[in-house]
């Protein structure tokens, strides 16, 4: 979470620092306890501000969690983006890019699977939803422009697989949370699925 801005009016500081506190405090409580075992209260507490303040910045547990995931997810897409630009075959490309979101996914079983069922089906006016959807977005046109690169003349293709490669990543992420597969196995079935799918399409 960005850290209050010098730059900014002492209300707008006020205001960035109690987010970044209960940005801090929820993501740390969700890390230690489990989106279940933690109560909205609890984490007010712990960021020390109150109950009716905490909602004013997240309307709800799960927007919290939304918010603190959708934070490490922008930062293992970046890592991914990272990664693979060092890369120059299609397929390790695409791997290099994903496997920082795959491994991270598996850290807490719980909080993933829930993750995922609120950017995919939560309330279409949760703030929190939509940059998570942004995201998932955000990795679907990068893997389009990786696969578009390597096919340049099979635009409506390279979309396509792309699309089809970012819902094997989100259903996944979501089995594996449900399964508690290790994030080698994870990795593995992707790699798998990456890989058939790349076979599809033409090679010139």
């Amino acid at each position: 979470m960005t850290k209050p801005d010098q730059g900014l009016g002492r209300r707008e500081r006020n205001k960035l620092e109690k987010q970044t506190r209960i940005f801090d405090a929820a993501a740390e409580l969700f890390a230690e306890k489990g989106y279940s075992a933690v109560t909205t209260q609890e984490i007010a507490d712990r960021a020390d501000v109150a109950g009716g303040t905490l909602f004013r910045y997240a309307a709800s547990k799960a927007e919290l969690l939304l918010m603190v995931y959708n934070a490490e997810y922008r930062k293992q897409i970046e890592l991914g983006e990272e990664r693979e630009a060092k890369s120059t075959d299609t397929e390790a490309r695409v791997l290099e890019l994903v496997s920082p979101l795959l491994i991270a996914s598996r850290r807490n079983d719980e909080n993933t699977g829930i993750y995922q069922r609120e950017v995919l089906f939560g309330e279409p006016s949760e703030c929190f939803r939509a940059e998570g959807l942004e995201l998932s977005q955000r990795l679907q046109t990068r893997i389009a422009q990786i696969l578009h690169e390597g096919h340049p003349h099979h635009t409506t293709r390279t979309t396509t697989a792309a699309r089809t490669i970012s819902n094997v990543l989100h259903f996944e992420i979501a089995r594996a949370a449900l399964d508690r597969i290790t994030a080698d196995e994870l990795t593995n079935i992707v790699a798998a699925q990456v890989r058939l799918t790349l076979a599809g399409l033409p090679t010139e």
